[in-house]
């Protein structure tokens, strides 16, 4: 999936890349300083992996200036990396399915808020574990902040983007061990992440 991930935003870049009518793309699409300030506008994203893995989820955003700021929510059965970034001397423990509710705050060079982002993102998450021995089960509680940077491209529309970031997750709640039927497990005390989105903003506010 990894290598999906990567490939999908190569091609998004690239796409963006050619369809600029002008011929600075670095100057246009990263930095754009040249560009009008965009107006208060609303976000709507989705991240398309956490389908693939029986799951969904999204953002909400609010942007004005250089930032954006919103909630995260998701629910997925996630993929064997994502139990070896966040746990260890868990092979003999399954994470059924992980859910999360997150706030976010970026920032970005440009005021249309197009091109590259710093950010963080935080909050609890949940993991539904199971022991593959004994079958006994819990949902144990975490919470974690992951600053990041990010891309943000419009390669279609206007309104329509595709979001590309990585980040290191730092967990907050410990990385004590924890015994679940018969497997003694914990969490880890972070790792890195990424971050791939699409989705649609639209103005709140008309430009001055």
């Amino acid at each position: 999936m990894k290598k999906s991930i990567l490939i999908l935003a190569v091609v998004l870049v690239t796409t963006s890349l050619f369809a600029q009518e002008r011929s600075n793309f670095f100057q246009n699409q990263i930095l754009g300083k040249s560009k009008n300030p965009a107006p208060l506008q609303l976000s709507v994203d989705a991240y398309p992996f956490l389908f693939i893995s029986s799951g969904g989820g999204g953002s909400l955003g609010l942007e004005f200036g250089n930032c954006q700021v919103g909630v995260i929510g998701f629910t997925v059965a996630p993929p064997d990396y994502i139990k070896n970034t966040f746990f260890e001397n868990a092979d003999n423990v399954a994470v059924r399915r992980n859910n999360a509710i997150e706030l976010f705050a970026n920032y970005y060079l440009r005021k249309n808020r197009k091109g590259i982002y710093a950010g963080i993102l935080g909050g609890p998450e949940w993991f539904m574990m199971e022991d593959k021995i004994s079958g006994a089960k819990e949902t144990i509680l975490k919470n974690y902040v992951v600053p990041r940077l990010g891309l943000r491209v419009f390669p279609f529309k206007k309104n329509f983007y595709a979001d590309a970031s990585f980040g290191w997750s730092f967990n907050l709640s410990g990385t004590d061990s924890r015994t679940l039927g018969q497997t003694t497990y914990n969490a880890s005390a972070g790792g890195f992440i990424y971050f791939l989105q699409v989705g649609v903003r639209f103005n709140l506010k008309n430009y001055e």
